[in-house]
């Protein structure tokens, strides 16, 4: 059986570039006839795939195509031209509203984005990465009995494996340290994490740092955060790292106290997953797919007011019962999204689709 895989690009680091990876080295071991396709390639991604203007459609009705939705690509015709069989995987777009002041560029690559979702209802599965996704999906017209989910492969265990680097756990010392994972773009809401920061460290523990780990997206909104926390006095106690390797982002996870997150807009979440494994408890405000990825294995809430949230924060600091409860869940959690679980929720995509 020959099973295609076409995304808009492959690149190191990316959530979505790695599931695509893993999902076509887990086909290839069960003796299927795999390529990736993608229409933008870093040198990583080079060594997994190759440009969708090599893409030829299959005819063969036994022949799958897996699509990879995530931002607006001309490659979307590809996909619907295809002959064969076809499972769309929806891994969301962020909606445009969230960059209109930042960058109206971006935006309006989103707005797009959204708008060509229900012209790709013509599959024979689509599946979201998240239970909130797949509620997506029928919104914008995807028939319920043709749609499921299929959890993002995490690979928590290759950054458990990673050496630690020395200069980072020496920089941050005994302080207590508040993480956060992800690129700096509007929607994540990093300004409220900095707000948050502030309260704490100002009415609650002095000896505590924010470290957003993550790289910079859009300029003005970069510039924007810098000035916040400039205007607080914290530039001290906010680390900004920028994009990191695998060994550092690992050193990062193992440092760090508490995994807080004041995103407006998640399709999956993967940093809470990775979190979790290192035993770092999440706090987050529940919004779109969080509360499915967490399902109760963090402690979310529904109204952003930065002094109970940090208040919150010390409560765990505090209570070592309720720190090792919320450990202890998330340990639970990982379970539903671990290599195998994973595999099986695909071994069991493929067959409906074909059917």
């Amino acid at each position: 059986m020959k099973i295609i895989q076409l995304c808009a690009r492959l690149e190191f680091g990316d959530a979505v570039s790695h599931h695509v990876i893993e999902i076509g080295k887990y086909l290839s071991s069960l003796g299927h006839q795999t390529k990736i396709f993608a229409n933008t390639l870093d040198e990583f991604g080079k060594e997994f795939a190759l440009t969708d203007d090599e893409f030829e459609p299959l005819k063969d009705k036994s022949d799958l195509l897996i699509y990879h939705y995530s931002i607006y690509c001309e490659n979307y015709r590809k996909y619907l031209e295809f002959g064969a069989k076809k499972i769309l995987i929806y891994h969301n777009i962020t909606p445009p509203e969230f960059f209109e002041a930042h960058d109206a560029g971006v935006a309006e690559f989103l707005r797009k984005g959204r708008e060509l979702l229900p012209s790709l209802s013509s599959c024979d599965l689509a599946l979201g990465d998240s239970e909130f996704n797949r509620i997506e999906l029928l919104n914008y017209g995807f028939e319920e009995e043709r749609t499921g989910v299929l959890p993002i492969f995490v690979d928590y265990d290759d950054l458990l494996k990673q050496k630690p680097v020395e200069r980072i756990r020496r920089e941050f010392g005994d302080s207590f340290k508040i993480i956060f994972v992800g690129r700096k773009v509007p929607n994540k809401r990093i300004e409220d994490l900095i707000r948050t920061f502030f309260y704490y460290k100002r009415c609650i523990n002095s000896n505590s740092r924010l470290l957003i780990v993550g790289p910079q997206w859009i300029e003005k909104y970069d510039a924007q955060l810098r000035w916040l926390i400039d205007s607080f006095g914290l530039f001290d106690d906010v680390v900004m790292t920028g994009k990191v390797t695998k060994q550092e982002l690992s050193t990062y996870y193992s440092i760090a106290d508490v995994y807080l997150s004041m995103s407006e807009h998640e399709g999956f979440a993967v940093p809470f997953i990775e979190a979790m494994a290192f035993g770092v408890p999440v706090i987050a405000y529940s919004c779109t797919a969080i509360p499915y990825t967490l399902a109760g294995s963090g402690i979310t809430f529904n109204i952003k007011d930065f002094a109970r949230v940090a208040e919150l924060i010390e409560i765990i600091r505090t209570d070592e019962n309720l720190k090792s409860k919320l450990v202890a869940s998330g340990k639970e959690r990982l379970k539903a999204f671990s290599k195998e679980s994973v595999q099986s929720a695909l071994d069991s995509a493929i067959e409906k689709a074909m059917n």
